[in-house]
């Protein structure tokens, strides 16, 4: 774990993060009272100042925070079939903001470039100058998917811990690019990453973020099948809009055909406000896209920064018009996990041969 995030927060750090309406006098009688952690406190002149560790944090956003636990455990799935659109971003914001509500999440990384595992702040790449021994022993010591697939660890080795107490990572390895060929040739083949490993998962998480890559392959497919939410990132540029209805027929075709009900939500990214076209593709997925948010991701420069430093946006730069959107997309989203909450977890089906729709959506986008 990278160590970029080792630093502590006051109250009125906390408190714009979460964008409270709670006042410092609140936070304080909540302290005094045991509601919230104890804070420790730093000389500042005269003036003795609280401040927390970001261990603390989730315990705070789940009494001032906007974001509840969802009532039962849920799985998202985050794919689009283009790249480049901020799925990661998303991905990011979402499952670092859920922790910091104290929701028990857990991220799964499926991309075989591994974005999300290095978003997080998990290196698994080798530094040129270690040795060649040191260079195994680290790539060795990375454990994934693959891993439980061929019974060499249970699921609880994989988790790696995160700077926060509620945020656990399953990460991309090398190995990814062989599970995803071998899963393709087992029995119930769609099925095997819910029945394996998020089913498992859902007993001790309240989340389950899925970073799916953006080619639709069979661990995409799994994907699908394991999760309650489909969220994907509609870029506001006019090659994505062209792309959007294909990708959406066969997502259709594919939900039908598997019998599955997952919640789809749909969310505008890379919107350039000042630029006509971008604002136009963005009213246009509004009206025309079902599923489709309101708040849209705009193209930043706060936003890159975050990324880089392993930050969800409100942790970044938590004041602002961009943080500000992103905790409005953030409750929005949360609205639908909670709509699918109320159903009922779909039954397994007996799983259909040969259900591969993705390559015919790669050939179409």
């Amino acid at each position: 774990m990278t160590s970029s995030k080792m630093q502590t927060y006051t109250i009125k750090k906390v408190l714009s993060m979460y964008g409270s309406s709670a006042t410092r006098q609140t936070i304080i009688s909540a302290e005094n009272t045991g509601a919230i952690p104890p804070a420790m406190r730093r000389e500042a002149g005269s003036v003795r100042v609280r401040h927390w560790d970001i261990k603390d944090l989730p315990k705070i956003g789940a009494r001032y925070g906007f974001l509840k636990r969802p009532s039962r455990p849920l799985v998202i799935a985050v794919f689009t079939t283009k790249g480049g659109v901020l799925k990661t971003t998303l991905s990011v914001n979402i499952a670092r903001m859920a922790a910091l509500h104290n929701i028990k999440t857990c991220v799964v990384g499926l991309d075989l470039q591994g974005d999300i595992t290095s978003a997080l702040g998990f290196e698994t790449d080798v530094d040129d100058n270690a040795d060649m021994n040191e260079a195994l022993e680290r790539l060795n010591s990375a454990r994934g998917l693959t891993s439980l697939f061929e019974g060499e660890d249970t699921i609880d080795n994989l988790l790696l811990n995160s700077d926060l107490p509620t945020l656990k990572v399953i990460p991309e390895t090398p190995e990814l690019a062989m599970l995803e060929q071998i899963v393709s040739l087992e029995y119930r083949r769609e099925y095997w990453l819910k029945e394996k490993v998020t089913d498992s998962l859902k007993e001790h998480f309240d989340l389950i973020v899925l970073d799916c890559g953006p080619n639709w392959n069979f661990l995409v497919t799994n994907a699908l099948v394991a999760c309650d939410v489909l969220i994907c990132p509609l870029e506001c540029k006019i090659n994505n809009f062209r792309n959007f209805k294909v990708f959406k027929a066969f997502t259709e075709s594919f939900r039908t055909k598997l019998h599955l009900n997952f919640e789809q939500v749909f969310v505008p990214s890379r919107l350039t406000s000042t630029r006509k076209l971008s604002t136009e593709i963005r009213s246009w997925y509004m009206q025309n896209v079902p599923g489709c948010t309101t708040v849209a991701i705009r193209e930043s420069v706060l936003g890159e920064e975050s990324m880089a430093a392993k930050l969800s946006v409100p942790e970044y730069a938590p004041h602002g018009i961009v943080a500000d959107e992103m905790r409005e997309l953030l409750v929005e989203i949360w609205s639908r996990l909670e709509a699918a909450a109320r159903r009922q977890p779909q039954a397994p089906s007996p799983s259909p041969t040969g259900v591969n729709p993705g390559a015919q959506v790669e050939a179409n986008a």
